[in-house]
């Protein structure tokens, strides 16, 4: 099966997969090769992909934004505002985005902005996906 991720300013990964799981609004979803044709939103979080050409315990992860999957038995397409498959930033860098989002946040809803709490607590997940990245690649 084909897996293709993608942002607006790159394709992040492109290959051939066994399997892929990916975080939606009510469920991690599994796909493999023969899934059912969909369409799902991705939330952020983890993906865990299993190339084709590795054993199950070979998975990889990227963390991904909000985003769409777009699913056909052959190909798996998502398309995502971010995604990322080893974090740049130093855990202590991440971890000061964090404080600071929460911070704006808790601000945020004083000021009652439901848009603008709702981008910063996709941007909040997003860094936490990340963190946990970090972690899972040391």
């Amino acid at each position: 099966m084909k897996l293709k991720i993608s942002t607006p300013a790159q394709v992040v990964y492109q290959w051939e997969i066994a399997k892929i799981s990916l975080p939606t609004e009510n469920w991690m979803l599994t796909v493999s090769a023969g899934h059912a044709p969909m369409v799902t939103s991705v939330k952020p979080g983890i993906i865990s992909i299993w190339p084709a050409e590795y054993t199950s315990s070979k998975e990889f992860f990227i963390s991904t934004s909000k985003g769409m999957a777009f699913v056909d038995g052959k190909i798996v397409r998502i398309v995502s505002a971010e995604a990322t498959v080893n974090p740049q930033e130093s855990s202590a860098v991440l971890d000061k985005i964090k404080d600071d989002l929460e911070k704006k946040i808790k601000q945020l809803k004083n000021e009652w902005s439901i848009e603008e709490i709702e981008k910063n607590m996709i941007k909040l997940e997003k860094v936490n996906a990340d963190i946990k990245l970090k972690k899972m690649n040391v």
